[in-house]
């Protein structure tokens, strides 16, 4: 796993727009994300994602929802530090998982526990993701990539100006919202593509 990883979010729009947008640009890695939709609605919603992810060959991956994953048959599934444990996934989804870690302690743990990728951060301060907890910084961020055996993904308030100095601490990939649902998505992933090529 390598590159741009965009995460959907409907504050900016229609899931399956956004996707759209993201693949058209070359992003090959998707992650649904929804809070708030009903089930049977998240569920139509993860399929129509699945099937514009193949026409592209790119990946889907599910954010929390391990059972939603199974049902549209996603490439992965991503969990936060509150949600099912890494291990607990892998016994009953055979597919990519990757966990959200803010410091090495929580990097080394899953790796231990069979993660196959790490979502660092908030590097920077977000405002897409209310509970994201406290900026870790460059210096954070570069503690956890030293230590991972796996991919490191930077994630948090990531935009065109700041994007060059996180690829410089070695991350194999950074993940975005608004830096690609937003105007500067083209010159986003351009910057980031050419740096990681």
């Amino acid at each position: 796993m390598r590159g741009v990883y965009f995460i959907t979010d409907s504050s900016f729009g229609s899931h399956e727009a956004l996707a759209k947008k993201a693949l058209d640009l070359g992003v090959r890695i998707i992650q649904f994300r929804e809070k708030k939709m009903k089930d049977g609605e998240r569920l139509k919603v993860a399929r129509n994602l699945r099937e514009l992810t193949e026409s592209y060959d790119a990946m889907l991956i599910i954010n929390e929802r391990v059972d939603l994953a199974v049902a549209c048959d996603a490439d992965g599934v991503h969990v936060g530090q509150e949600d099912l444990p890494c291990e607990v996934v892998k016994e009953i989804f055979d597919g990519i998982v990757g966990v959200s870690v803010s410091n090495v302690d929580e990097a080394v743990i899953a790796m231990k526990k069979g993660a196959d990728y790490l979502g660092a951060g908030p590097v920077f301060p977000t405002k897409t993701k209310e509970d994201a907890g406290d900026p870790i910084g460059i210096e954070g961020l570069k503690r956890i990539v030293e230590v991972s055996k796996i991919p490191v993904f930077a994630i948090g308030g990531l935009n065109v100006e700041n994007v060059v100095k996180v690829l410089e601490v070695g991350v194999d990939g950074v993940a975005a919202i608004s830096a690609i649902a937003g105007d500067r998505a083209k010159d986003f992933i351009e910057l980031v593509n050419k740096y990681l090529k």
